[in-house]
């Protein structure tokens, strides 16, 4: 019998993103004190993914949120869910990669928490190719193992932003990990606004911020659907809001800062960070 070699998805942006070795992964943790096992008990976490330089800190802000979540109460599967950057991408894709690597180690893939997605509903499809090509969920990894060092990993990305993807993954995540949210955080990968107009990025993300802080779900994914509020990865949060995991939950600001960073193509991102605690 011919024993299968098991994938692994190996990063794209190492080097470029966040550093490429242990030491300056450990060294960037430190700088921006984050601890193992120090923080809150948030279910679901919302982190930026640009590069840490940019909005490392907010990211570690995000996971320190969760952190606190040690003992019995500590996650055994991430659910990491983020968006695909090439217009070209629909639908829902999952990883038929074991692990994914990071410089502090490999992260298992929960094959079977995977499995449940794939059975739930036929969109979505089981392809490594969006997630060898994408780094929303990757620059993210480090601070799941750094964090969580015995947990697995559920990778979903999302391509463009169809109502019938974000209402799918709503249903599925509710209906798949409702019974296990115990053990389950739930993280998705977002860059808070972009506009090439630097004040409507701000507005944008102004709003994001005072809808999500008073917690009016509805209106947020309203104006996530409608364009009062462009970014990258909302239609994820539309999505978990739609599942009705957070309902008895209280969404935070997990830093008051907003960060912003002018791109190559010339539009201004923000970026923040928010919980579900």
């Amino acid at each position: 019998m011919i024993a299968l070699e098991k994938r692994v998805r190996s990063p794209i942006v190492d080097g470029l993103f966040y550093p490429e070795d242990t030491t300056g992964v450990l060294a960037y943790m430190q700088s921006i004190g984050l601890k193992r096992g120090k923080g809150g008990l948030a279910r679901a976490i919302i982190a930026p993914h640009g590069a840490w330089e940019i909005s490392g800190s907010l990211a570690g802000a995000a996971f320190a949120s969760a952190g606190g979540r040690t003992g019995w109460r500590s996650p055994s599967r991430v659910v990491l869910m983020g968006p695909i950057h090439d217009k070209r991408k629909e639908g829902l894709f999952l990883t038929n990669s074991h692990s994914f690597q990071t410089p502090l180690g490999d992260i298992p893939v929960d094959q079977e928490a995977s499995s449940w997605l794939e059975s739930y509903s036929p969109f979505f499809e089981v392809d490594d190719i969006p997630h060898l090509h994408e780094h929303s969920i990757e620059v993210l990894l480090p601070f799941v193992k750094y964090c969580f060092p015995h947990a697995s990993i559920v990778p979903v990305l999302m391509g463009q932003p169809q109502l019938q993807y974000t209402s799918i993954l709503g249903h599925a995540l509710r209906a798949v990990f409702e019974p296990v949210m115990e053990n389950t955080l739930l993280v998705i990968s977002l860059n808070l606004a972009s506009h090439s107009n630097e004040a409507a990025a701000l507005n944008m993300a102004n709003e994001f911020v005072r809808l999500f802080r008073e917690g009016k779900h509805g209106e947020l994914c309203a104006a996530l659907q409608d364009g009062r509020i462009i970014n990258c990865g909302g239609a994820l949060v539309a999505a978990l809001l739609q599942s009705g995991l957070m309902n008895t939950a209280y969404p935070c600001v997990a830093s008051d800062s907003l960060l912003s960073a002018r791109t190559e193509q010339n539009k201004t991102v923000y970026y923040g960070a928010f919980s579900f605690e």
